[in-house]
C-alpha cells in the first residue's frame, strides 16, 4: 500500500480542524499509520522544504499565473527570488506553533489525499475539499502581506516525495502496521465471496 505524509499546519491546528481533517481521510477509506503533534525544528522544516529548481519553479509559476489572472502585478522577478521568500516564510510559519504530522496509507494514497486536500490556494479549491471548505486565503493576499498562504495542510505530491518526507518526520519505529477493517472490506478479493 502507498503511504503519504500529511502535515496539519499551524492555522489548521489553531482553528481546531485536527479531528475534521483526520475524519476526511478515514471516511475516504484511508488508514492512519503514524500520528503526532510536534513543534517543528529548524532542521526538519529546512529539510522538508528543500529548494530544488523544480519546487521553486512550480510555486513561482502557479502564484505568478494566479496573480496576473487577477490583474495584479507579480512582485517577484524570478523563481529563485520567490522560492527563497516562500521557503523563509514557510519555515517560520511551521515553527510558529505545534503542527500535527501523520502518515496515511491506502491504495493510491498520494493522489487520493491530494484530491481530498484540494488546490494549494484555498480560494481556488473546490467545495468539498479540505481547503475549499475550511479556508479562503489567496495568493494575492498572502503575497501582499508577505506571508505564506494559510492553506491548513501539506500533503506529499508524489510517491517519491512522500518517502522522503516521511523519513524527515518519522522514524521506522513510529510507523505502525495493523489490520484495519478496510484492509479486508476494500482490498481483500475474497471478502464478499
Amino acid at each position: 500500500m502507498e503511504q503519504s505524509l500529511v502535515l496539519i499546519k499551524p492555522d489548521g491546528v489553531q482553528r481546531g480542524f485536527i479531528g475534521k481533517i483526520i475524519a476526511r481521510f478515514e471516511e475516504a477509506g484511508l488508514k492512519l499509520v503514524a500520528l503526532k503533534m510536534v513543534h517543528a525544528s529548524q532542521e526538519d522544516v529546512d529539510k522538508h522544504y528543500a529548494l530544488t529548481e523544480e519546487w521553486m519553479m512550480g510555486v513561482y509559476t502557479k502564484a505568478k499565473a494566479k496573480t496576473e489572472a487577477n490583474g495584479e502585478a507579480f512582485p517577484y522577478p524570478d523563481h529563485k527570488a520567490y522560492g527563497g521568500e516562500i521557503k523563509r516564510g514557510l519555515v517560520e510559519f511551521l515553527k510558529s506553533s505545534p503542527i500535527v504530522a501523520m502518515v496515511v496509507e491506502g491504495e493510491m494514497a498520494v493522489s487520493a489525499i491530494r484530491k481530498l486536500v484540494g488546490a494549494t490556494e484555498p480560494a481556488s479549491a473546490a467545495p468539498g475539499t479540505i481547503r475549499g471548505d475550511f479556508s479562503h486565503d489567496t495568493y494575492g493576499q498572502s503575497n501582499a502581506q508577505k506571508r505564506p498562504i494559510r492553506n491548513l495542510i501539506h500533503a506529499s505530491g508524489t510517491v517519491e516525495e512522500a518517502k522522503n518526507e516521511i523519513g524527515i518526520w518519522f522514524t521506522d519505529t513510529e510507523l505502525h502496521k495493523y489490520e484495519h477493517v478496510n484492509d479486508r472490506v476494500q482490498y481483500d478479493p475474497k471478502w464478499f465471496v
